[in-house]
C-alpha cells in the first residue's frame, strides 16, 4: 500500500524551539529562587509537555505549586516563543517535496494545543497542514497512540499509508504504538541516533534531504 500522509512531531523535528523553551523555563526557575539550567541540557528535559517539564525542574513541589509554575511558564512562553524559534535548515525543501508529491501533512505534539497551533500558523503557514494537534483535554499524550488515531480518522488513512517523523524516543514509541512501520528518527533534533534506533526507528535521517531520499527509495 502506498504512503499518503505524514505525521510530524513539532519541537526538535520541524522547529528548533529549544532556546525559547529554555529561556521561559529558566524564568520559572528564577521566580522559584533556583539556578538556571544550561540551554543544551534542555534537549533531555523536553518532549513530554510543559507540565512534566515543570515537575522535573521543581522536584518536591506540590501540585498547586507545579500548576503555578506551569501558569508562569505559559504566560512567559506566549511572548517568548517567537523570539528565537526557527525552521531547521532544509525543512522547507522537505515540506515542498511532500506537498508537491501530494502527501497529506499533519502535526502531533506534546506541546499545549494552543501553542502548537500558534507555532504552526507562524512558522509553517506556507504549507498545508490538514491536522495540527498538541496536548488536548481528555486525549492522552504521546507515546499513547490516541492522537495518531485521531489523525488517521481526520485524513482517512491507515497506519501503513503513513510516514512518522520525530526526534525522540517518545516519537518512535508513538509510531510503534500506532502501528506505523515507516518511522524516521531525525538526527537534527534533540536526541541521538542510538536513542532513536533503540526505540524502534525504522530509518534515521541526518538532514531533511536524507529524509527525502529515504522516502524516494
Amino acid at each position: 500500500m502506498s504512503t499518503k500522509a505524514v505525521v510530524f512531531d513539532l519541537d526538535g523535528t520541524l522547529l528548533d524551539t529549544l532556546k525559547d523553551i529554555a529561556i521561559s523555563t529558566n524564568y520559572v526557575l528564577e521566580k522559584y529562587g533556583k539556578k538556571p539550567i544550561e540551554i543544551k541540557k534542555y534537549k533531555y528535559l523536553v518532549g513530554s509537555g510543559a507540565l512534566k517539564l515543570m515537575r522535573d525542574i521543581l522536584p518536591g513541589e506540590d501540585e498547586k505549586s507545579i500548576n503555578r509554575a506551569l501558569k508562569l511558564f505559559e504566560e512567559h512562553y506566549l511572548v517568548q516563543y517567537s523570539k528565537n524559534t526557527k525552521l531547521y535548515d532544509g525543512i522547507d525543501k522537505l515540506l515542498d517535496f511532500l506537498q508537491n508529491e501530494g502527501y497529506k501533512l499533519s502535526i502531533l505534539s506534546n506541546k499545549v494545543d494552543s501553542f502548537t497551533k500558534h507555532c504552526a500558523q507562524k512558522y509553517l503557514n506556507k504549507w498545508k497542514f490538514e491536522v495540527v494537534y498538541g496536548i488536548r483535554e481528555n486525549v492522552p499524550r504521546k507515546p499513547d497512540p490516541a492522537g495518531v488515531f485521531d489523525i488517521f480518522k481526520a485524513l482517512h488513512v491507515k497506519a501503513d499509508e503513513c510516514w512518522y517523523f520525530g526526534d525522540t524516543n517518545i516519537d518512535m514509541i508513538t509510531a510503534k504504538n500506532a502501528g506505523i512501520k515507516n518511522s524516521i528518527g531525525v538526527l537534527w533534533g534533540f536526541r541521538d541516533k542510538a536513542e532513536l534506533e533503540e526505540n524502534g526507528a525504522r530509518y534515521t535521517a541526518a538532514t531533511p534531504i536524507d529524509a527525502i531520499n529515504i522516502i524516494n527509495n
